[in-house]
Formats: structure tokens, C-alpha cells, sequence
């Protein structure tokens, strides 16, 4: 059982993220998920939205109704690729490569006043503890994952295996046994 210091540090976390991500949209102008996508996109290039799912860690429907929103904007251009019908690739528009050159100096400015008052050290003690979070939530959904599957697993090894019963005689086939007896 956690103790309740352990459970607030969880629960705080949750409330820095989510005013993280308000403080983010207010100074930079861009909720931090579609930033993630054109920040993405100005470093790489062409990407896959498959890739971009991954990298930018949005589930594949949240990305679809950001890019959909940005190419209406222009910012955005998407296209089948043409090695593999299967992707479809992302490229930034010069409006979209525009809008990050635009945004790139607040979001420099968000994370200076983000991190004012800190020492480097303290910084650094928050990176490392951040660090270690994130791997043991990965590890968390890792085993949970193992187990779910585990769980399956185990219930579909314990669900009992139909018997073919033969099919019930017809009324002819009946007669013809009843006829053959007599």
C-alpha cells in the first residue's frame, strides 16, 4: 500500500502536468501536443503519421483530428506514401515551418520562466527524478501489459473445448433405422 506521501507526489505530478500544459498554450500559443507534431516534423522532415504517433505519444485518433485541424490551417500537407500504400506522410507547409519559427522563441522563453529560481543542481536533481519516473511507469504498464496477456492466456487455455456432437437424425433417417429393425 503506498504511503500518502507517495500517493500525493503521484497526484502533484498529475497537477504540474496538467498546468504545464495550460502555462504552455498561454505563452507559446499551441496546446503542447500539436507543438510536439510541428516540432516533430521541423527537426525531421517528412514523417509517417505512424511515426509521428510514436514519437510525439498520442494515440493514432488524437493525431488524426490534430493534423486534420493543421491541414486546414495550411499548415500541413499529407499524402499516401508512395512506397508503401499503407502510410500516409506528414510534411510541414513554409506557413507551417512559419508558425514554428514564429513560436520556437516562446517556447525557449516558456521553459527559461518555467525553470527560473532553480539551481543547476536542482535542475539536475529534477531531470534524474523525472528519469527515474518515467522508466518505472514504463515498466508499471510493461508488466501490467505481461500480465494482462498472462490473463488471457490462462483463460482461454481454462475455457473448455466444444465436443461436435453429431447432428440430431432427420425424420427420413429415423424411419429408414425404425424400418430396418422391424
Amino acid at each position: 500500500m503506498p504511503t500518502p506521501q507517495r500517493r500525493n507526489v503521484i497526484q502533484q505530478l498529475g497537477q504540474t502536468y496538467r498546468a504545464m500544459m495550460l502555462a504552455f498554450d498561454a505563452k507559446v500559443g499551441h496546446p503542447l501536443p500539436r507543438w510536439r507534431i510541428i516540432l516533430a516534423l521541423a527537426e525531421r522532415g517528412t514523417c509517417s503519421q505512424k511515426f509521428l504517433a510514436e514519437h510525439c505519444r498520442l494515440d493514432p485518433a488524437s493525431l488524426t483530428r490534430q493534423l486534420k485541424s493543421m491541414e486546414a490551417l495550411g499548415w500541413i500537407s499529407r499524402a499516401t506514401d508512395p512506397h508503401d500504400n499503407r502510410l500516409t506522410n506528414v510534411t510541414l507547409t513554409a506557413a507551417g515551418m512559419a508558425v514554428y519559427d514564429e513560436a520556437t522563441p516562446r517556447r525557449q522563453a516558456f521553459f527559461d520562466d518555467a525553470l527560473e529560481g532553480m539551481t543547476p543542481a536542482e535542475i539536475a536533481t529534477l531531470e534524474s527524478a523525472l528519469g527515474h519516473l518515467e522508466a518505472q511507469f514504463k515498466s508499471v504498464a510493461s508488466r501490467a501489459k505481461a500480465t494482462d496477456s498472462d490473463v488471457k492466456a490462462s483463460a482461454e487455455a481454462a475455457r473448455p473445448v466444444p465436443v461436435e456432437t453429431p447432428p440430431a437424425p432427420t425424420a427420413a433417417a429415423r424411419k429408414r433405422v425404425s424400418r430396418s429393425q422391424a
